[in-house]
């Protein structure tokens, strides 16, 4: 599987590497859980890394380009995590009734914004921030250390 290296020690650079391991425990540090992994680094002529750096591998677990998205934090989940709603703007209704409950089909999250399916579309006002077509690509990504 590729992923993409960054060296904390060295600003601005990326490598390509191809991954050949991840341990099946993480260990939490400062918060976060990190895995240790081994990775096949791919340098360009003239490159060159030593050993004992400490780098972070982002890896691309799913893509999607041209989608519908809408902020994870407008999103409510059922107990079960089962079902996702959100609340559309209802035009007749006041007060509690301007917003109805409606149900959506989710696809992929990166934790920020979430890609709808179904259930709205890119003129539904909904309630809280606006949401957006995106352009550009969405990526779900694991990061390790």
């Amino acid at each position: 599987m590729p992923v993409l290296l960054t060296v904390g020690a060295i600003e601005n650079a990326k490598w390509d590497a191809e991954l050949e391991y991840i341990a099946p425990k993480g260990v939490e540090e400062n918060g976060a859980i990190q895995f240790e992994i081994r990775a096949a680094v791919k340098l360009k002529e003239g490159e060159s890394l030593r050993s004992g750096y400490s780098a972070n591998a982002d890896i691309v677990l799913d893509r999607r380009d041209s989608v519908l998205t809408v902020p994870e934090s407008l999103v409510t989940f059922n107990n079960k995590g089962d079902s996702a709603f959100v609340f559309v703007k209802n035009p007749e209704g006041k007060g509690e009734e301007a917003w109805t409950k409606t149900l959506i089909k989710t696809g992929l999250s990166d934790g920020i914004n979430l890609e709808v399916l179904s259930g709205i579309d890119a003129t539904t006002e909904l309630k809280g921030a606006k949401k957006e077509e995106k352009k550009e690509e969405v990526e779900m990504s694991a990061g390790s250390e």
